[in-house]
């Protein structure tokens, strides 16, 4: 044996001989003779065994393969989620571009890339990279292809008319009812012919006898849609253009019902649907009553959220435990896993069938369909849309013979969602779903590499007690990561949109998720399958018993930060940067983690610059926000609004202190002609700066008259009114302005009092010593398609037929 290791060594080209159990012989005889690729493979495997090394085996070309193989492994796990991301950054970039490009030259454009890349075929050197770009242009294209479909009418402004219409959509909240009304006639004349928009979002007073499907006439007030509260803020006229709504509004009075004969096959559909879902949700209320935990129970199976409190919601929210009443991945896997497991049950009972066909493929042919249905039972959100599609995958991932759950799955599942609507991608529940499904799939693809790198150390003979011990504390950590991970992940989405985390999101979903999932859950799939039995009492109590303990989890969480994890909004372009570099360091493999730290570095010189607006305009109206002499916003107006509330989530001020944040006297000064706001910059508060600093004067005229003695003494005229006064050396914001571009957001320069106080227009940006260092408005100075005013007139309801 010796001589045999000693030849081996001397010349490295022959395998030492190696003494083969009974088990390995016949595995080799059922396999057949190695390659020569496992030849390398056995001898690098045994060299390193025995401590010996071989010069060939770390030659360039060696490692070159080893590379390249790492390399095509990398791209066939995650080649399809980096396309997807392609072609996500192109329909972002769509919507960054100044103006709309033609949708038919970029349909040429794409058609004839794809031709090429299809007859040259991507496999070439630089192939990947081509795919990539393929990809890129597609989600450009899509994004113009989209936007050119669905423009619609949209109304110019206010007026008061009649409407006769189908209700498609019933929502009801604290403040009433909302119905999304397809109309059919304006003042009894035809919409087509009139132009009038297509749907119209309405606000009744009190909740109709009016059900989804239903034709009904109103009397109502109606406005265009609102743009931004704030220059990149929440933007419904972007929503609503991509649904087609072209106003808002609300009733003079309950709509009055119209009787019909025959409906649309759709409204139909539309109305049986809305009518299962109503008849569980009373079904619900009968077998509970009317408790706090009733309308959480509701929200949980058939996806209707309107009787939920909002203190509920806030606590939950608070305790990071909101995501669950987003019907999505783990309500999916229980209803449509249930459904799978029962049916296997049902399968093995009858011996015959597990014998002599595949009942696991017939019982995920039940669990699609199970899954189907659970889908338009909730309502059909993204998040459960995304959770519906990956789950399918599963199923038929078991059809087929294959793994289902991977980051292919999750690229299938956000190409498909976005193919059919591109702009869901700027959407917080689309990106908080995908973004929180990735890491947790790459992270969970790392602890299993890790499991199977360790398991051979693992201790065979252990005690019962210690294998129980072992389970606990690996489930008990993976709530943890689960928790850590998917926290991360969403906390950077939903701190760029809503300004607030979930401090001790960790603390609420490990205290909270064992009794969801345990308890709330399952109990709650066994109350649908029970209800048509008349058996869902029990379940149901359960369940409404394990919510109460949910909430209780809930507000201790939430009472353990008294700001309820207020931290102001990142900036896009932050939050862009951090969620790259997580995915970077989850997706990424060995040295190239290191990339993660590019984009990472990148946020934080961002977030250190990032500075807020010194002054916060509305589109209309007197609400205004300026800062003091201490550097603090505050906000002038009647109340409290919804712009306040979007302006102080981005400072980081919690809603119940926004109340406290009212301006006062001597910043502002009013009489009968109109109101004088000082306003200073961010910087006002520091103690060796406060007495130099030189306020800029906001004048809010009511008159003409008032509006022309401003122009001698403001910095800057805020007004609704559409005068013509020549005001040359003040940045003067009138009504046309407003109407056209929105909110207007104010960075101011330090100006001292030594230095003359200069006036800037909107147009001079930033000048060496001038009070206004930049001006933004909420709609560009070239609108896209979704901001460009709308067609629909008074004097076109005039015109005769």
């Amino acid at each position: 044996m010796k001589a045999c290791y000693k030849q081996w060594v001397e010349y490295g080209t022959q395998t030492p001989p190696k003494i083969k159990s009974r088990r390995d012989a016949e595995a080799g005889r059922r396999t057949g003779p190695k390659s020569h690729s496992s030849n390398q493979h056995s001898q690098r495997r045994t060299s390193a065994k025995t401590g010996i090394h071989f010069l060939p085996l770390f030659s360039r070309k060696t490692r070159g393969a080893s590379q390249e193989a790492g390399n095509s492994r990398f791209w066939e796990e995650q080649g399809l989620l980096w396309v997807g991301f392609a072609f996500a950054a192109g329909i972002a970039c769509y919507l960054a571009l100044p103006g709309e490009p033609y949708w038919l030259l970029l349909g040429a454009l794409f058609t004839l890339a794809s031709g090429l890349v299809i007859r040259f075929g991507a496999s070439r050197p630089g192939g990947k990279l081509i795919l990539l770009a393929l990809a890129f242009l597609g989600g450009v294209t899509i994004g113009s292809v989209r936007t050119a479909f669905v423009d619609a009418p949209k109304l110019a402004e206010e007026m008061n008319v009649n409407l006769t219409g189908h209700a498609i959509e019933k929502r009801s909240n604290a403040s009433g009812v909302r119905l999304l009304l397809s109309v059919s006639s304006v003042e009894g004349r035809s919409r087509e012919t009139l132009g009038f928009p297509k749907f119209v979002r309405l606000r009744v007073p009190a909740d109709p006898p009016i059900k989804v499907g239903d034709r009904i006439e109103v009397r109502v007030r109606l406005f265009p849609p609102a743009g931004p509260v704030a220059p990149g803020d929440y933007d419904f006229s972007f929503r609503a253009f991509y649904s087609q709504i072209g106003a808002t509004g609300f009733s003079f009075g309950a709509p009055t019902l119209i009787r019909e004969d025959e409906k649309p096959v759709s409204l139909q559909l539309r109305s049986a649907l809305q009518g299962l879902r109503g008849t569980i949700g009373a079904k619900i209320q009968a077998a509970l009553g009317d408790t706090p935990e009733t309308s959480l129970v509701v929200a949980l199976l058939v996806g209707d959220r309107s009787g939920i409190a909002e203190k509920q919601e806030d606590d939950l929210r608070a305790a990071g435990l909101a995501h669950i009443l987003a019907i999505s991945g783990l309500h999916m896997a229980l209803f449509a896993g249930g459904a799978y497991g029962l049916a296997l049950l049902i399968f093995a009972s009858i011996p015959a069938l597990p014998l002599r066909w595949e009942t696991q493929k017939w019982a995920a042919s039940a669990a699609l369909f199970a899954a189907l249905v659970y889908l338009f039972l909730s309502g059909a959100s993204v998040a459960t849309q995304r959770s519906f599609l990956m789950i399918g995958l599963v199923f038929l991932g078991i059809l087929v013979g294959r793994r289902g759950l991977t980051l292919r799955s999750v690229a299938i599942a956000g190409l498909f969602l976005l193919l059919l609507a591109p702009e869901r991608l700027f959407f917080p529940g689309f990106q908080m779903s995908f973004a929180a499904v990735i890491c947790l799939i790459a992270v969970y693809e790392i602890w299993r590499n890790r499991e199977r790198t360790f398991s051979r150390a693992r201790q065979i003979d252990a005690s019962v007690l210690s294998r129980v011990l072992q389970h606990v504390l690996r489930w008990g950590a993976g709530l943890i990561v689960t928790a850590c991970i998917a926290g991360l992940a969403t906390g950077l989405i939903g701190a760029h949109h809503f300004g607030r985390i979930a401090s001790f999101g960790v603390v609420g979903n490990f205290l909270g998720m064992p009794v969801f999932s345990l308890l709330i859950m399952p109990f709650g799939v066994l109350a649908l399958v029970l209800m048509p039995l008349g058996l869902a009492s029990l379940p149901l109590i359960v369940m409404s018993a394990g919510i109460s303990l949910l909430l209780k989890i809930a507000s201790f969480t939430a009472q353990l930060d008294a700001d309820a994890g207020v931290i102001g909004k990142l900036s896009a372009p932050v939050a862009l940067l951090f969620v790259a570099s997580l995915f970077a360091a989850l997706l990424l493999a060995g040295r190239k983690r290191l990339w993660a730290i590019a984009p990472l570095a990148a946020g934080m010189m961002f977030l250190v610059q990032h500075r807020p607006p010194d002054i916060q305009i509305a589109a209309s109206g007197t609400r205004i926000a300026a800062r003091d002499e201490e550097g603090l916003l505050r906000w002038a107006g009647r109340r409290q609004s919804f712009a306040t509330d979007i302006w102080y989530a981005g400072e980081g001020v919690p809603k119940s202190a926004i109340g406290s944040r009212k301006m006062k006297s001597p910043q502002i000064t009013c009489d009968s002609d109109g109101c004088v706001i000082s306003a200073y910059p961010a910087s006002a508060g520091d103690d060796s700066n406060a007495k130099t600093q030189v306020p800029l004067k906001l004048a809010l005229p009511k008159s003409a008259e008032a509006f022309r003695l401003d122009c001698k003494y403001a910095d800057i005229i805020v007004s609704d009114l559409k005068v013509r006064a020549n005001c040359p050396d003040v940045t003067s914001i009138g009504g046309s302005v407003r109407q056209e571009r929105g909110a207007i957001s104010i960075w101011l320069s330090n100006g001292k009092k030594d230095h003359p106080v200069q006036k800037a227009s909107p147009e001079a940006g930033s000048q060496p010593g001038a009070k206004i260092a930049k001006l933004k408005f909420a709609v560009p100075a070239n609108p896209r398609p979704w901001h460009e005013p709308g067609t629909f007139t008074r004097e076109q309801l005039r015109k005769v037929k």
